[in-house]
């Protein structure tokens, strides 16, 4: 038949979570045609590991397959109602350690079982740190880090700092942004860099407007590789028809240094001198720059940035990063 081996484990782990199933939601859970999911279906049905339950339009798919003992699924009748499972089905996204995507309320249960977590306490902690977070959010769904920033840095050069969502659920580790986020970025897979930055596009074009940002300037990335997250990002933002600030990132003896190797705050800032150039002789056309970064560790390349922006010529500079990381212990431990 013709299907790849991997697209046909996906069913088959799905199916060791999930005890009846419709095939259009297996296809739109997995993500793969209807064609593709009828004859993964065709096969299993052969094999013995799955049987069909109801007739015509209300065949579902019964698993045969059993990864666990089945009998703790009736657990979700009993204390999960739908707004939650489908809170998880939309928030909840893992890459397991073989690379296996874990999404879905099925699949928290599964990642909250391998770490030995309480299912009870799990889902009223994750839910309580998404929603302090989102309290949080502005009226473009961005968090404010201007204060914070303003703490960091004797100088702040940036006239408001936001990014898209919080990196760490305390934890659950990476949330969802991060982890596509993350793993796009390892990978390099294209698919995923565009699911990362569909995550996070809307955000964008909102700040873009409500700011009235008439330049966009890329932090330079300091590792090659072949689908680059803000080279792809920048290509989407062209839809705007809004200039782009031409940033240079040079390095003596063509040795690349990534600030995140750098532990010390005070040789970040040295890398960030010695290495970003500003190169635009259209730069005084321009009165408000959004600054854009995916991950942010020290903001050290940011400011510095924005300084050698504004020593050519003084703007209104707005920051934007994918995700960064609020001190949520404290807070949101006390919430809970």
């Amino acid at each position: 038949m013709s299907f790849s081996f991997n697209t046909y484990r996906k069913v088959v782990n799905l199916f060791e979570k999930i005890d009846i199933i419709w095939a259009t939601e297996l296809s739109d859970k997995l993500e793969l045609s209807r064609t593709i999911v009828h004859k993964i279906l065709k096969k299993l049905l052969e094999e013995k590991k799955v049987i069909k339950v109801g007739k015509w339009a209300h065949t579902k798919y019964k698993s045969l397959i059993f990864s666990w003992n089945k009998e703790e699924n009736i657990i979700d009748d009993k204390i999960i109602d739908y707004k939650i499972k489908k809170f998880f089905d939309d928030n909840f996204y893992k890459f397991d350690s073989d690379w296996k995507i874990l999404k879905w309320f099925d699949w928290f249960k599964y990642w909250l079982k391998d770490r030995n977590f309480d299912l009870d306490k799990s889902i009223q902690n994750y839910k309580k740190i998404y929603d302090y977070i989102e309290k949080l959010e502005n009226n473009c769904w961005l968090l404010d880090a201007t204060n914070i920033f303003n703490k960091k840095f004797e100088k702040n050069y940036m006239k408001k700092v936001f990014y898209a969502w919080e990196y760490s659920f305390m934890e659950f580790w990476r949330s969802k942004l991060a982890e596509i986020t993350f793993f796009a970025k390892q990978s390099q897979n294209k698919n995923l860099i565009n699911r990362s930055i569909d995550e996070i596009f809307y955000k964008i074009e909102c700040l873009i407007k409500t700011e009235n940002i008439n330049c966009i300037a890329i932090i330079p990335w300091s590792i090659d590789r072949k689908n680059q997250l803000l080279w792809i990002l920048r290509n989407r933002l062209k839809d705007f028809k809004i200039d782009f600030l031409n940033i240079i990132k040079y390095y003596p003896n063509n040795i690349s240094i990534p600030q995140k190797s750098i532990k010390s705050k005070s040789w970040r800032l040295k890398n960030a001198e010695n290495t970003i150039f500003i190169n635009d002789e259209n730069i005084k056309k321009y009165s408000k720059i959004l600054l854009i970064d995916d991950f942010v560790w020290s903001w050290a390349t940011l400011n510095i940035t924005a300084k050698k922006i504004n020593e050519l010529w003084w703007k209104d500079i707005i920051w934007f990063a994918f995700v960064w990381s609020l001190d949520l212990t404290y807070e949101v431990i006390n919430e809970i």
